[in-house]
């Protein structure tokens, strides 16, 4: 796996999420990644999720609080989309490795 940069220094409420991934699948136009992603804890505000994701965590747990309030809590062998336009915190608790499939919006 190698360093990756998702979260936005801006968005970051606390701690370092040392974030790397390993993509499996990028296409042509750069929209559609399959891969695994990894973090330590920290928390970020997103504004608005770009995309479409689904992610399967493989290990630790991650808390998405959206903005009305609905609070999930996901760990290993549990699965979860995000749509775009979702905005909300996203919480890692634990070392985090999630399996993903992103799918960039055309607005993004």
């Amino acid at each position: 796996m190698t360093p990756s940069s998702y979260v936005a220094g801006e968005a970051l409420r606390s701690g370092n999420p040392r974030e790397k991934e390993l993509s499996h699948l990028v296409s042509a136009d750069e929209r559609y990644t399959v891969g695994v992603w990894s973090a330590e804890p920290y928390a970020e505000y997103v504004p608005s999720h770009q995309g479409y994701e689904y992610t399967l965590v493989l290990q630790g747990r991650v808390t998405l609080t959206d903005a009305d309030g609905d609070v999930h809590t996901f760990g290993a062998g549990d699965a979860f989309t995000i749509e775009p336009g979702w905005s909300g915190e996203y919480r890692v608790n634990e070392h985090l490795v999630k399996h993903f499939v992103y799918y960039a919006s055309e607005d993004a």
